[in-house]
């Protein structure tokens, strides 16, 4: 069994959008309501709900994140307030999505998405070299880097 961990760069690349999302936020209220008063309650709130979830949520969600392979299934656990366990079989799998940005490698943005019966399991915030081992688990033929391929 092999135990996968989210990227740490992805956490500060969330933190780096929250921050950017805020002061957009903050300028935009700021431009278009006139009372200043307002203003300052709403930045307020908005400042309050980035820094808890900057510093807060988001750390502890990382650290509960965690993915577990084994040849024939893959379990991820995570959760802040509620714990969550999901597993799939290999097997069970119908196709499968990776979702990879710009400068992924550098952004920690890299999530395999499994389809399944029922729903899906997506697998979050990977590093690069990760996502594509897991991808290589299943059996399903899939577009990897500009070409399809079976993977065995």
């Amino acid at each position: 069994m092999k135990t996968y961990k989210p990227d740490r760069h992805g956490l500060t690349t969330l933190r780096l959008l929250i921050m950017l999302a805020s002061a957009i936020l903050i300028g935009a209220v700021w431009y278009f309501i006139p009372v200043k008063m307002i203003v300052l309650i709403i930045a307020a709130a908005v400042g309050t709900a980035a820094i808890f979830s900057m510093f807060v949520y988001y750390p502890l969600y990382f650290r509960s994140l965690s993915y577990d392979s084994t040849e024939r299934e893959i379990i991820k656990h995570s959760g802040v307030f509620i714990k969550s366990h999901q597993a799939v079989l290999y097997s069970t799998v119908q196709y499968t999505t990776v979702v990879t940005t710009p400068f992924a490698r550098h952004t920690g943005f890299n999530f395999v998405i499994f389809f399944v019966y029922g729903g899906q399991l997506r697998l979050l915030f990977l590093r690069y070299d990760d996502a594509m081992e897991i991808l290589s688990r299943t059996s399903v033929s899939r577009n990897v880097e500009g070409g399809d391929r079976d993977v065995p």
